[in-house]
């Protein structure tokens, strides 16, 4: 099978200590993104008023520097996807966080989830990017600055699905999935 594909490939005790240094990189990630999402993205949603003024002179140098128009201009379906961030990601990086911190086994699913939904909404972020006729495109400066957003994802989603047990499970559980299976 392919996770069997995959195990094989990555031997056994160096690929445990790089597939949990790989967990602590996406509990790092989802820990850099709380304040990222409340204090700059969701700028794009909310009065200025509500936001300190080192965080709104960080977006506006983002802008001016990297020539965002997306962050700058704001067209709806970019708003859709920041709203999402906010509702729906936000609390996904806390429990992220998390359950891959501590090794937990129902963080797969989520992982997943979270992973799969965010590499669709980065499609047409990046396709703005290089294929829009905005001024100054294609930007690809700005697709290596969002490309994290789309790389990390997806490795947490290639983690989770490739092997057959990624986080800790308790004995009596991986013996009654091993008989199942």
């Amino acid at each position: 099978s392919n996770q069997s594909v995959v195990i094989r490939l990555l031997g056994t005790g160096i690929s445990m200590s790089l597939l949990r240094c790989w967990d602590l990189v996406c509990v790092a990630y989802c820990m850099l993104h709380i304040p990222t999402t409340l204090l700059i993205d969701s700028q794009s949603l909310f009065s200025p008023s509500l936001f300190p003024s080192w965080a709104k002179d960080a977006l506006q140098w983002h802008i001016k520097t990297n020539d965002d128009h997306l962050v700058r201009d704001n067209p709806t379906w970019f708003l859709s996807l920041v709203s999402c961030e906010l509702v729906l990601q936000l609390p996904v990086f806390f429990i992220l966080a998390y359950g891959l911190l501590y090794n937990k086994a129902w963080a797969r699913i989520p992982s997943i989830i979270y992973g799969t939904h965010v590499a669709t909404t980065l499609i047409p972020i990046l396709s703005d990017f290089t294929i829009s006729s905005a001024p100054g495109n294609p930007k690809y400066y700005l697709v290596a600055i969002y490309a994290p957003y789309l790389l990390i994802p997806l490795g947490m989603v290639l983690r989770m699905s490739l092997a057959p047990f990624p986080l800790k499970l308790k004995k009596s559980v991986k013996r009654k999935a091993g008989k199942a299976v």
